[in-house]
């Protein structure tokens, strides 16, 4: 190789030192074989220190480096760095030719000088590089950074330890935590039980769960008890969804200095007549009324008004975004607003005050819109009901009661213009799809499952009319230009038609056709819903997003500054996305697991019906009736058809992962 410059240089890579071997210089660039033998371009400025060895050959360079490196460590193992930062803080030297001959004096040679580089490189504890020298670090820096050292090589022992335990302790019966992993164990009720944020601990219990089928929480709460260290009521589906029923100290001294608002001397208070909700439920958000006008029926639909006592960006407000949404599980309903608030000052209560949004719609007797308005005005609710006691009153069955009678009329009434307004909806290219759908509830020890009448005509009158309100304020919003979070929703890739609807796979088949519904600042139809427009805010003293959509609309009812820009809605959307989200996802996986377990104790060994849903691997997914809970039936040999019915017996049921098998049951 002719052009073979074969000049030994050492050259600093940032904190590291290489040799490299010249082979030819291109203006200020150098072409160099690294000690691995590749070729390289090089700067100058990278060069430190020139070797006086020189090779002619790539052979020649890879023997040299090789013997310049043996040199190097003979002289490192020699050094003593404490020594070399004890002299170089006191005589306050840093450069690398100062730093030699401080520490070996006499002839300084390449080697002695890259050993000093590369033991400063490796240590970093006691100098520390500034450009091409190394300044001693003060005592005070070399202690603190020693004492660091020894925390994140704690904190590698116990990571390690944890790990190999947890690995351990996860396919275990009974679990014995180790004293070194005491502050470990305290980390993990943290992170579960208080909402601590930790990410060694996610990331460490989240690759073991993995592996194991399990969610990390359910991972940290199944160590947790077998170590005893939950309360004995501890409420797995409360711990395992991440929820916090308790409201922080803050939050509840607000609340408890929230007054009772009491409507003005001139203001007149309306009289609604009924709410209507489930027995259990605390949180009112609607009552009704209805009455006649010349020629056309005007409905009173009222919503409370927590925003009388919940104030934009006050302490009450700033938790109620965070939590998004009212939590319905099994065990326990987790509020999203303090029970002083949602389930008395600002709930509509029977025979109680309270400042409401009213949406009143004309209706004339086909059922049409002739006419509607929204204001905030103080009502209060004659009588509650409950949906089995509204169901009796319009079914007519048997003897109505008397204290019920007098609001037969109102509710028959009510009831013929929810079954217009459904058609109405259908004919615009609305979908009811009839789902069964059950109620789980616990008591004590007791499970208590109920399905939902799917017939009910009290639950069709409810929700035809939060609907309606929801509409008339989706279209004022939309005509006025307020801005506000719609619900949209796009047609489906096919028309759905009344012959899919009535086959018994209905359901199925239609949901595969369906689009999802989405959050959106921008109109836009429903097709779920037959609706040009839709929006949300029935609900705000569970749902966050409710609330803020009640607010921007009284502001502009009152002529009073929008208390929301784009971008705020813009939170309050993601917000609201992801809480719905989140607490459909808990709700379903808690009732499924409590699901399972019912059948565990009550349905061992009894016939259940199912419907044939489809072929999967190894059987079939079936439904279980009445409830409509998807199940997995093994089939060995012939199966019913799909869309029919069979009788099956309870194979195994997997409370934890929420798995049901199921087997047919034999022949009569």
């Amino acid at each position: 190789m002719s052009d073979f410059e074969g000049q030994i240089w050492a050259v600093q890579d940032n904190d590291n030192l290489n040799f490299v071997c010249t082979t030819k210089r291109v203006k200020n660039k150098l072409q160099v074989l690294t000690e691995k033998g590749r070729d390289q371009k090089l700067s100058e400025d990278k060069l430190l220190w020139q070797h006086p060895r020189r090779a002619n050959t790539p052979e020649e360079w890879s023997a040299a480096v090789s013997e310049i490196y043996n040199s190097i460590n003979r002289i490192r193992s020699a050094v003593d760095i404490r020594l070399l930062w004890e002299s170089a803080l006191e005589l306050e030297v840093s450069a690398m030719d100062d730093l030699a001959d401080l520490y070996f004096g006499g002839e300084i040679s390449t080697e002695h000088l890259a050993a000093i580089w590369l033991i400063l490189a490796d240590d970093r504890l006691f100098f520390k590089r500034k450009a091409q020298a190394w300044e001693p670090r003060s005592a005070e820096q070399v202690n603190e950074l020693k004492l660091q050292r020894d925390r994140e090589q704690a904190r590698a022992k116990e990571k390690a330890l944890a790990n190999d335990w947890l690995q351990q302790a996860t396919r275990a019966e009974k679990v014995s935590l180790p004293e070194e992993l005491t502050e470990f164990a305290n980390r993990l009720d943290g992170w579960l039980i208080r909402g601590d944020q930790d990410k060694g601990v996610e990331e460490l219990v989240g690759k073991i769960a993995e592996n194991t089928k399990q969610s990390a929480r359910e991972l940290v709460f199944d160590l947790l008890q077998k170590l005893n260290r939950l309360p004995a009521d501890a409420d797995r589906d409360v711990m395992l969804a991440g929820l916090k029923p308790e409201f922080s100290a803050p939050v509840q001294e607000a609340a408890a200095a929230i007054e009772l608002w009491q409507p003005s001397a001139e203001q007149t208070v309306t009289e609604l007549l009924f709410s209507i909700d489930d027995e259990d439920t605390r949180e009112v958000d609607d009552a009704l009324g209805i009455q006649r006008e010349g020629d056309q029926w005007v409905l009173s639909i009222a919503i409370a008004d927590p925003a009388t006592l919940i104030h934009s960006g006050d302490t009450i407000d700033r938790e109620a975004m965070r939590r998004g949404t009212t939590v319905y599980l099994p065990t326990q309903t987790v509020l999203m607003i303090p029970e002083r608030v949602s389930c008395d000052l600002a709930s509509l209560n029977e025979n109680v005050v309270r400042s409401s949004i009213v949406v009143r719609v004309w209706i004339d007797d086909a059922g049409n819109i002739a006419d509607s308005k929204i204001s905030r005005e103080p009502i209060t609710v004659k009588r509650r009901l409950h949906y089995v006691d509204a169901d009796q009153v319009l079914r007519q069955a048997g003897e109505i009661p008397a204290d019920l009678a007098a609001f037969a009329e109102p509710l028959q009434q009510l009831s013929h213009i929810a079954q217009q307004r459904q058609a109405q909806r259908v004919a615009e290219g609305a979908f009811n799809l009839q789902r069964p759908e059950y109620k789980i509830s616990i008591d004590g020890d007791e499970i208590n499952v109920s399905v939902l009448d799917r017939e009910s005509p009290s639950r069709l009158l409810v929700a035809e009319m939060m609907i309606l309100a929801n509409h008339v304020a989706a279209r004022y919003a939309y005509l006025h230009q307020v801005p506000l979070i719609y619900r949209t929703q796009d047609p489906p890739a096919e028309p759905i038609t009344p012959e899919m609807l009535a086959d018994p796979l209905g359901f199925y088949k239609v949901r595969k056709l369906l689009k999802p519904s989405s959050l959106s600042l921008h109109a836009g139809g429903h097709s779920g819903l037959g609706l040009s427009v839709y929006t949300q805010l029935s609900s705000p003293l569970r749902r966050f997003a409710d609330l803020v959509m009640q607010r921007q609309l009284l502001a502009h009812l009152l002529g009073e500054e929008l208390p929301y820009d784009q971008e705020e809605l813009f939170k309050v959307l993601a917000t609201a996305d992801r809480t719905a989200r989140e607490a459909k996802q808990a709700e379903n996986e808690a009732k499924r697991r409590w699901f399972v377990e019912y059948l565990n104790r009550y349905w061992q060994n009894k016939p259940m019906e199912i419907l044939m849903l489809d072929s999967v691997k190894g059987g079939y997914k079936v439904e279980l009736r009445p409830w409509g809970v998807e199940a997995f039936l093994g089939v060995n040999g012939p199966a019913p058809e799909l869309g029919s019915t069979a009788t099956a017996l309870l194979d195994k049921a997997k409370v934890k992962t929420g798995q049901i098998r199921l087997k047919l049951a034999p022949s009569a």
